[in-house]
């Protein structure tokens, strides 16, 4: 829940209204993604809705699973410290929160689709725990962190809208008549991207 992150940060991890919010807010794009119609390639065009599968990469230098030291094309790292004055149970709170990402390449048959990962809400996706802070030189006691991320080469679910842009590359195909373009997914009205991981590749 990529998404989520800048929420927290904007508004702050204290408050059991803010993460009743927010989980209201992700139960309606989890709910959003199944309710989904599948979209294959055939019936993509100008704000096409439902659901994409394809594979997963970038040509961007790609960024390292805390803890895990594997490529990934994004991953989102939520460090928790624990208040020893409280009880076990109520006494961790939300430290730090970032993602780190590259921009997807979802290949769809012969169609490549562009995602901005930081937009994107995860369904499902491997996790790693970790009885420590997993930032760069952080604290060993007293902190837990879990990472979720995205595999290079994966098979992956998402949802959203299709839009049209142009294509800056310049071996993109074009002639005299018309200016190279390609899709990009973005958020229904403003609703995040639902993605959920389907196949992680083995390294």
């Amino acid at each position: 829940m990529f998404w989520l992150i800048t929420a927290i940060a904007t508004f702050g991890a204290a408050g059991v209204s803010l993460f009743a919010t927010l989980n209201r807010m992700g139960g309606n794009v989890e709910r959003a993604y199944r309710n989904a119609p599948e979209l294959p390639a055939a019936a993509f065009a100008e704000g096409a809705y439902g659901r994409i599968t394809g594979i997963a990469s970038s040509s961007a230098k790609l960024p390292l699973v805390p803890g895990l030291g594997i490529p990934c094309l994004a991953y989102e790292l939520i460090v928790h410290a624990h208040d020893g004055e409280r009880d076990a149970s109520m006494g961790w709170r939300i430290v730090h929160g970032e993602v780190v990402s590259v921009e997807l390449d979802v290949t769809v048959g012969d169609t490549v689709v562009r995602v901005n990962a930081r937009e994107v809400y995860l369904v499902t996706a491997p996790s790693h725990d970790a009885n420590r802070d997993l930032r760069p030189n952080g604290a060993v006691r007293g902190h837990s962190s879990r990472v979720r991320y995205i595999p290079a080469g994966a098979t992956i679910h998402v949802v959203g809208t299709l839009t049209r842009e142009v294509d800056d590359d310049p071996s993109a195909p074009r002639d005299y008549r018309s200016m190279a373009t390609r899709y990009r997914l973005i958020g229904k009205r403003g609703q995040a991207i639902a993605l959920a991981v389907a196949e992680p590749v083995a390294s």
